[in-house]
Protein backbone atom coordinates (compact mmCIF):
# COMPACT_ATOMS: atom_id res chain seq x y z
CA UNK A 1 0.00 0.00 0.00
CA UNK A 2 1.55 3.20 -1.24
CA UNK A 3 2.69 5.84 0.99
CA UNK A 4 0.15 9.06 2.17
CA UNK A 5 2.52 11.92 3.05
CA UNK A 6 1.21 14.57 5.39
CA UNK A 7 1.73 17.71 3.56
CA UNK A 8 4.10 20.25 4.89
CA UNK A 9 1.81 22.78 6.51
CA UNK A 10 4.37 24.92 7.36
CA UNK A 11 5.74 25.69 3.87
CA UNK A 12 2.35 25.55 2.48
CA UNK A 13 1.25 28.02 4.66
CA UNK A 14 3.96 30.50 4.22
CA UNK A 15 4.20 30.10 0.43
CA UNK A 16 0.46 31.24 0.55
CA UNK A 17 1.36 33.96 2.52
CA UNK A 18 4.46 35.26 0.43
CA UNK A 19 2.10 34.95 -2.30
CA UNK A 20 -0.41 37.00 -0.92
CA UNK A 21 1.08 39.38 1.19
CA UNK A 22 2.42 42.89 -0.50
CA UNK A 23 4.06 46.51 0.71
CA UNK A 24 2.81 49.73 -0.07
CA UNK A 25 4.45 52.95 0.60
CA UNK A 26 2.37 55.81 1.80
CA UNK A 27 4.57 59.07 2.47
CA UNK A 28 6.69 57.62 5.52
CA UNK A 29 4.14 54.94 6.39
CA UNK A 30 4.56 51.04 4.82
CA UNK A 31 0.96 49.35 4.32
CA UNK A 32 1.32 45.76 4.52
CA UNK A 33 -1.46 43.86 2.77
CA UNK A 34 -2.41 40.79 4.10
CA UNK A 35 -4.60 38.20 2.51
CA UNK A 36 -6.80 37.79 5.67
CA UNK A 37 -10.36 39.22 5.43
CA UNK A 38 -12.43 41.91 7.54
CA UNK A 39 -16.21 41.17 8.05
CA UNK A 40 -16.89 43.08 4.65
CA UNK A 41 -14.32 40.62 3.08
CA UNK A 42 -11.28 42.95 2.48
CA UNK A 43 -7.89 42.12 2.88
CA UNK A 44 -6.58 43.46 6.49
CA UNK A 45 -3.88 45.80 6.06
CA UNK A 46 -1.42 46.31 8.79
CA UNK A 47 0.20 50.37 9.03
CA UNK A 48 4.09 50.34 9.69
CA UNK A 49 5.79 53.58 11.37
CA UNK A 50 9.46 54.07 11.88
CA UNK A 51 9.81 55.71 15.09
CA UNK A 52 13.68 55.73 16.33
CA UNK A 53 14.73 52.64 16.12
CA UNK A 54 11.33 50.95 16.54
CA UNK A 55 8.44 50.35 14.56
CA UNK A 56 4.81 51.29 15.62
CA UNK A 57 2.31 48.65 14.05
CA UNK A 58 -1.75 49.51 13.85
CA UNK A 59 -4.78 48.84 12.26
CA UNK A 60 -5.28 52.36 10.74
CA UNK A 61 -8.38 52.35 13.17
CA UNK A 62 -10.26 49.46 10.48
CA UNK A 63 -11.02 47.02 13.12
CA UNK A 64 -13.14 49.16 15.52
CA UNK A 65 -14.76 51.31 12.28
CA UNK A 66 -15.45 48.07 10.80
CA UNK A 67 -17.87 47.03 14.07
CA UNK A 68 -18.95 50.38 14.40
CA UNK A 69 -20.60 49.75 10.78
CA UNK A 70 -22.13 46.36 11.95
CA UNK A 71 -23.57 48.48 14.41
CA UNK A 72 -21.65 47.36 17.56
CA UNK A 73 -21.44 50.83 19.58
CA UNK A 74 -17.83 49.69 21.10
CA UNK A 75 -18.08 53.23 23.27
CA UNK A 76 -21.40 53.16 25.04
CA UNK A 77 -20.58 49.45 26.26
CA UNK A 78 -18.49 48.84 29.32
CA UNK A 79 -18.70 45.20 28.57
CA UNK A 80 -17.53 45.75 24.80
CA UNK A 81 -14.72 47.52 26.27
CA UNK A 82 -13.96 44.22 28.44
CA UNK A 83 -13.97 42.02 25.34
CA UNK A 84 -11.87 44.57 23.39
CA UNK A 85 -8.80 44.06 26.19
CA UNK A 86 -10.05 40.38 26.59
CA UNK A 87 -9.17 40.14 22.69
CA UNK A 88 -5.88 41.41 22.74
CA UNK A 89 -4.99 40.13 25.91
CA UNK A 90 -1.64 37.55 25.30
CA UNK A 91 -0.93 39.51 22.13
CA UNK A 92 1.43 42.44 23.72
CA UNK A 93 -1.37 44.94 21.93
CA UNK A 94 -2.56 47.80 23.35
CA UNK A 95 -5.94 49.68 22.37
CA UNK A 96 -5.18 53.83 22.03
CA UNK A 97 -6.60 56.54 20.04
CA UNK A 98 -9.41 54.16 18.48
CA UNK A 99 -7.10 51.55 16.79
CA UNK A 100 -5.44 48.46 17.78
CA UNK A 101 -1.30 49.01 17.93
CA UNK A 102 1.66 47.39 19.24
CA UNK A 103 5.38 48.44 19.15
CA UNK A 104 8.24 46.73 17.74
CA UNK A 105 11.98 46.18 16.87
CA UNK A 106 13.94 45.02 13.74
CA UNK A 107 14.26 41.71 15.71
CA UNK A 108 10.98 41.01 16.63
CA UNK A 109 8.57 42.48 14.01
CA UNK A 110 7.65 39.60 12.37
CA UNK A 111 6.32 38.00 15.72
CA UNK A 112 4.64 41.57 16.58
CA UNK A 113 3.23 41.46 13.32
CA UNK A 114 1.46 37.88 13.84
CA UNK A 115 0.20 39.30 17.25
CA UNK A 116 -1.17 42.17 15.76
CA UNK A 117 -2.98 39.95 12.99
CA UNK A 118 -3.62 37.53 15.60
CA UNK A 119 -5.68 40.20 18.03
CA UNK A 120 -7.82 41.91 14.82
CA UNK A 121 -9.10 38.46 13.69
CA UNK A 122 -9.67 37.73 17.69
CA UNK A 123 -11.79 40.90 17.72
CA UNK A 124 -13.66 40.64 14.08
CA UNK A 125 -15.67 38.08 16.21
CA UNK A 126 -16.75 41.00 18.25
CA UNK A 127 -19.44 41.47 15.56
CA UNK A 128 -21.60 38.43 16.93
CA UNK A 129 -22.51 41.19 19.96
CA UNK A 130 -23.74 43.76 17.18
CA UNK A 131 -27.62 44.70 17.22
CA UNK A 132 -30.44 43.44 17.51
CA UNK A 133 -28.71 40.07 18.80
CA UNK A 134 -27.36 41.10 22.00
CA UNK A 135 -25.30 38.00 23.13
CA UNK A 136 -22.31 37.50 24.68
CA UNK A 137 -19.00 36.99 22.36
CA UNK A 138 -17.87 33.30 21.87
CA UNK A 139 -15.05 33.72 24.19
CA UNK A 140 -17.65 34.93 27.48
CA UNK A 141 -19.86 32.21 26.40
CA UNK A 142 -16.98 29.28 26.40
CA UNK A 143 -15.64 30.65 29.93
CA UNK A 144 -19.10 30.93 31.54
CA UNK A 145 -19.83 27.00 30.25
CA UNK A 146 -16.84 26.05 31.92
CA UNK A 147 -17.20 27.53 34.89
CA UNK A 148 -20.67 26.10 35.29
CA UNK A 149 -18.90 23.00 35.08
CA UNK A 150 -16.36 23.71 37.98
CA UNK A 151 -13.72 23.40 34.91
CA UNK A 152 -10.32 24.76 36.13
CA UNK A 153 -8.31 27.04 33.56
CA UNK A 154 -6.33 29.71 32.24
CA UNK A 155 -7.35 31.93 30.28
CA UNK A 156 -5.20 34.19 27.54
CA UNK A 157 -1.79 32.45 27.84
CA UNK A 158 1.13 33.66 25.87
CA UNK A 159 3.21 30.37 24.46
CA UNK A 160 6.39 30.68 22.81
CA UNK A 161 6.56 28.60 19.24
CA UNK A 162 9.46 27.88 17.14
CA UNK A 163 9.37 31.32 15.57
CA UNK A 164 7.05 33.16 17.14
CA UNK A 165 4.90 32.89 20.39
CA UNK A 166 1.08 32.22 20.01
CA UNK A 167 -1.94 33.33 21.79
CA UNK A 168 -3.84 30.44 23.53
CA UNK A 169 -7.55 31.16 24.92
CA UNK A 170 -7.62 28.36 27.64
CA UNK A 171 -5.18 25.94 29.23
CA UNK A 172 -6.10 23.45 30.92
CA UNK A 173 -3.42 21.44 33.26
CA UNK A 174 -3.53 17.77 34.17
CA UNK A 175 -0.94 15.78 36.36
CA UNK A 176 2.14 14.58 35.60
CA UNK A 177 2.78 18.08 33.74
CA UNK A 178 -0.03 17.77 30.87
CA UNK A 179 -1.87 19.97 29.35
CA UNK A 180 -4.59 20.75 27.36
CA UNK A 181 -4.19 24.12 24.72
CA UNK A 182 -7.72 25.11 23.22
CA UNK A 183 -8.09 27.90 20.51
CA UNK A 184 -11.78 29.13 19.68
CA UNK A 185 -13.35 30.31 16.31
CA UNK A 186 -16.12 32.57 16.96
CA UNK A 187 -16.51 32.49 13.15
CA UNK A 188 -14.90 28.99 11.08
CA UNK A 189 -13.61 30.02 8.00
CA UNK A 190 -10.15 28.58 6.03
CA UNK A 191 -7.98 31.65 6.55
CA UNK A 192 -8.66 31.06 10.46
CA UNK A 193 -8.37 27.50 10.20
CA UNK A 194 -4.70 28.10 8.50
CA UNK A 195 -3.99 30.81 11.37
CA UNK A 196 -4.37 28.18 13.80
CA UNK A 197 -3.02 25.53 12.56
CA UNK A 198 0.27 27.00 12.35
CA UNK A 199 0.24 27.94 15.87
CA UNK A 200 -0.25 24.27 16.18
CA UNK A 201 2.58 22.84 14.35
CA UNK A 202 4.79 25.91 15.52
CA UNK A 203 3.97 24.17 19.35
CA UNK A 204 4.27 20.88 18.10
CA UNK A 205 8.26 21.47 18.56
CA UNK A 206 7.81 23.72 21.83
CA UNK A 207 5.39 21.58 23.70
CA UNK A 208 5.28 17.97 21.82
CA UNK A 209 2.74 16.25 24.95
CA UNK A 210 0.25 19.39 24.86
CA UNK A 211 -2.80 18.36 23.16
CA UNK A 212 -4.20 20.53 20.69
CA UNK A 213 -7.92 21.43 20.80
CA UNK A 214 -10.47 23.45 18.65
CA UNK A 215 -13.65 24.71 19.79
CA UNK A 216 -15.85 26.16 16.94
CA UNK A 217 -19.07 27.86 17.20
CA UNK A 218 -21.46 26.46 14.55
CA UNK A 219 -24.89 27.95 15.52
CA UNK A 220 -26.25 31.61 15.48
CA UNK A 221 -27.70 32.24 18.88
CA UNK A 222 -31.53 33.24 19.41
CA UNK A 223 -32.93 36.47 19.34
CA UNK A 224 -33.32 37.69 22.80
CA UNK A 225 -35.76 40.51 20.78
CA UNK A 226 -38.01 37.56 19.12
CA UNK A 227 -40.74 36.12 21.16
CA UNK A 228 -40.05 32.58 19.69
CA UNK A 229 -36.08 32.49 18.77
CA UNK A 230 -34.28 28.85 18.78
CA UNK A 231 -30.57 28.61 17.67
CA UNK A 232 -30.03 28.23 14.30
CA UNK A 233 -27.31 25.60 13.42
CA UNK A 234 -24.56 27.32 10.15
CA UNK A 235 -22.73 25.49 8.16
CA UNK A 236 -19.15 25.11 8.58
CA UNK A 237 -17.33 24.25 5.24
CA UNK A 238 -15.60 21.24 4.53
CA UNK A 239 -12.44 22.89 3.95
CA UNK A 240 -12.21 24.62 7.18
CA UNK A 241 -12.58 21.23 9.08
CA UNK A 242 -10.09 20.11 6.94
CA UNK A 243 -7.14 22.25 7.69
CA UNK A 244 -8.19 22.01 10.89
CA UNK A 245 -7.94 18.04 11.82
CA UNK A 246 -4.27 18.25 9.92
CA UNK A 247 -3.11 19.47 13.37
CA UNK A 248 -5.56 19.30 15.99
CA UNK A 249 -5.53 16.87 18.45
CA UNK A 250 -9.83 16.80 18.58
CA UNK A 251 -12.29 19.26 17.06
CA UNK A 252 -15.75 20.20 19.57
CA UNK A 253 -18.65 22.04 17.54
CA UNK A 254 -20.49 24.53 20.33
CA UNK A 255 -23.66 22.59 19.33
CA UNK A 256 -22.70 19.39 20.91
CA UNK A 257 -21.98 21.10 24.25
CA UNK A 258 -24.85 19.20 25.73
CA UNK A 259 -23.66 16.29 24.55
CA UNK A 260 -21.85 14.07 27.39
CA UNK A 261 -19.08 13.64 24.59
CA UNK A 262 -18.42 17.33 24.89
CA UNK A 263 -17.51 16.83 28.13
CA UNK A 264 -14.33 15.19 27.16
CA UNK A 265 -12.76 18.50 26.71
CA UNK A 266 -12.24 19.21 30.20
CA UNK A 267 -11.59 15.57 31.72
CA UNK A 268 -8.26 14.29 32.12
CA UNK A 269 -8.47 10.59 30.14
CA UNK A 270 -8.27 12.55 26.69
CA UNK A 271 -10.51 15.12 24.29
CA UNK A 272 -10.33 12.68 21.38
Amino acid sequence: MPVVQQPDLAREYLAWLRERICTVERGEVEVLATPFLDPFHDGIQIHVERRGGEFILHDGGDTIDNLLDLGTKIEDSARRQALIQRAIAGCGVRFESNRLETTATAANLAQRTHFLLTAILRLNDLWMSAVPHRWADFFEMVAEFLDQHGVVYTANVSIPGRTVEHPIDFVISFPKRRERLIKLIGDPKPQTAKVISFTWLELQETRPQAERVVVLNDVRPPDPLAEESEEEFRRVSDQTIAILRGYSSAIYRWSERENPAFHRLWQSNGAH
